[in-house]
């Protein structure tokens, strides 16, 4: 009985295994490819949905990190944008299914012009390649990679953005310069030499509408009279009417208690102007206040503020108000009010040409944002001084060096004149030392797609300030500034800059393909202006077309529905050409690229 037991059961089992199987389909049932998956910024899949009957669609839990593409009945291209992590939610009929997609940044090592793997400097620039161990019996030949490389290396990709937030369409990587530098066909190549730039600057200079002004020759003598006459006579600005952000109680009273401080300034009919330069960063401003005025109480912007100046920075004053707390100076670009004790005074027009009119290699020049001197008890001078992005000092030469700067030897340091106002407001330059780390060049940098991308994304963040205020810049600044790194000298303003005796573009009557086909002949460092705003061209991406500026509001690319929701930015930031203005082009969009009315080439013949 047992024996028939054991043998019917073991028929049972044979049989069973050899009944067919479900299908593989049947067991698994509708599901897709990936559940999960780890991408670095540029790579793509294809995600899949298996067994579905009806035909599925696709959507992400948010936007901007990757992009949906080649959607089929039962797929769809997925390409990682940038870092983060993102659900994809594949819906067939009722069902809904996901995949958690997390991206990575991809790390871009940073090269040599060459394409040789550079080696980094403690004071932050970048070497030659090393040297090769076997000499070579061929005659150098000069390279065309200029010798004076750029001082700013880009740093690495971060490895955790942290909650940093960009643009639509923006991602990590893109706010490298290496980057935009790696996407240029000749990063190195010298748009401008030296001497070409001296001569256009010298051009500039007799170009009207640049509004530029020649100090070094400018006469010496005029009627002060006249002028203090014709300040003391301005009529009151319209919509200025908040100090501070309180509403003045007597708009006229405010103005004309300036206009007597103006009116009291001593001159004379055959008045000697005075040569001065900036000790200290300091606002430019069409009335002698330091007040900050605005057309409302929550008003941003010091409508008052016309430019600032950085330390070193030259002026001729015509005028010191009767108080001696503001002083007329003309500075290369603009006009206006500078608070005196911001200035030094010079004795000779000999000793103020000589502290910024280095030549060659005897001055450096601050490639980064801004540089503050280290603190000191004995040098309180020069003490925690802020040197601007643009900023020109000379370097001490060997001879002069001191053994000591106040309490500190030179090693690992930069030693440079700093300009230092004595107690009778004279002139008085003092050796100071700058840190090896500091981002800064012997010299001008050479005027480069890389060098002009390696300075501009120095201020990326870096606050907004309207005319120059708060020690920030605005859009025409920003963009100066950059260039004034590479010794050229931008006017001031958006409009002014338009002006250079160059080779630009008005793109006012062209059609958004025509911008765009022109877009793609210019090399990053090409300024794009439309009215009100000007930035700087760095590349192209995905068929996007990329720029950088100092800006103050947009409306992002992807906005609402209905695109109305306006972002208070206020940043040096990257963005598309396709983030959007509150009001319509002549064709009806909105895009910064409808507005564009000018491609500014700083450096091509006219």
């Amino acid at each position: 009985m047992k024996k028939r037991i054991a043998a019917i059961l073991l028929a049972a089992l044979l049989l069973s295994g050899l009944s067919p199987e479900p299908s593989a389909a049947a067991a698994a049932g509708t599901r897709l490819s990936a559940k999960s998956k780890t991408l670095t910024t540029g790579q793509s899949f294809t995600l899949k949905v298996k067994n579905a009957k009806k035909k599925a669609s696709f959507r992400l839990s948010k936007k901007g990190i990757v992009k949906l593409s080649k959607k089929k009945k039962y797929s769809v291209r997925i390409k990682a944008v940038k870092k983060g992590s993102v659900r994809v939610t594949a819906k067939t009929g009722r069902k809904k299914l996901s995949c958690k997609i997390k991206v990575k940044a991809k790390k871009t090592p940073t090269a040599s012009p060459s394409g040789t793997p550079a080696r980094k400097l403690t004071t932050g620039r970048t070497a030659a390649p090393a040297p090769s161990t076997v000499p070579s019996a061929a005659p150098s030949v000069p390279s065309a990679v200029p010798s004076s490389v750029p001082s700013t290396v880009p740093s690495a990709v971060p490895e955790d953005d942290g909650n940093i937030a960009y643009a639509g369409n923006v991602s990590s990587e893109m706010c490298q310069a290496s980057y935009w530098i790696g996407k240029s066909e000749n990063p190195d190549k010298v748009l401008l030499s030296e001497s070409d730039i001296a001569a256009l600057n010298q051009k500039i200079l007799r170009t009207d509408g640049a509004h530029m002004q020649d100090l070094a020759n400018m006469d010496a003598s005029f009627n002060s009279i006249s002028l203090r006459d014709s300040l003391a006579n301005a009529s009151t600005p319209n919509k200025c009417s908040f100090v501070n952000g309180v509403e003045m109680e007597d708009k006229e009273g405010y103005y004309e208690a300036m206009r007597q401080n103006i009116r009291g300034a001593e001159a004379s009919e055959h008045d000697t102007v005075r040569y001065a330069l900036c000790v200290r960063r300091a606002n430019h401003k069409s009335w002698p206040t330091d007040d900050c005025i605005g057309n409302s109480a929550t008003d941003a912007d010091d409508e008052l503020q016309s430019s600032a100046l950085v330390v070193n920075e030259p002026v001729i004053v015509k005028l010191t108000t009767a108080d001696q707390k503001f002083s007329y100076a003309v500075s290369s670009n603009c006009t206006g009010w500078v608070e005196t004790e911001r200035l030094a005074f010079c004795h000779s027009k000999e000793e103020w040409l000589e502290a910024w009119q280095g030549t060659g290699t005897d001055f450096l020049v601050v490639t980064t944002d801004r540089i503050t001197l280290e603190p000191s008890e004995r040098e309180p001078e020069t003490s925690r001084i802020e040197l601007s992005l643009g900023c020109r000092l000379n370097l001490v030469p060997e001879n002069e060096i001191p053994d000591s700067i106040g309490e500190r030897g030179r090693w690992n340091n930069y030693v440079v004149y700093i300009p230092v106002r004595d107690k009778d407001g004279s002139y008085v330059k003092k050796p100071a030392l700058i840190s090896q780390h500091c981002r800064v060049h012997i010299g001008y940098l050479p005027l480069t797609e890389r060098s002009l991308l390696n300075t501009a994304f120095e201020c990326l963040g870096n606050r907004y300030g309207w005319g120059g205020m708060l020690e920030s810049m605005d859009c025409s600044l920003y963009t100066r500034s950059i260039y004034r790194c590479c010794g050229l000298e931008l006017p001031r303003n958006t409009t002014w800059q338009t002006a250079i005796p160059t080779g630009n573009y008005d793109v006012s009557k062209m059609s958004r393909s025509e911008k765009e086909s022109l877009l793609d002949e210019m090399p990053a460092g090409t300024l794009l202006m439309f009215s009100g705003h000007i930035m700087m061209y760095i590349g192209k991406d995905g068929g996007k077309y990329y720029v950088i500026s100092d800006l103050g509001t947009v409306y992002d690319e992807e906005g609402t529905a209905g695109g109305d929701a306006v972002k208070s930015i206020y940043s040096v930031v990257i963005n598309t050409l396709d983030v959007r203005r509150g009001s319509a082009a002549p064709d009806g969009s909105r895009t910064w690229l409808s507005h564009l009315i000018w491609f500014i080439r700083p450096w091509a013949p006219q």
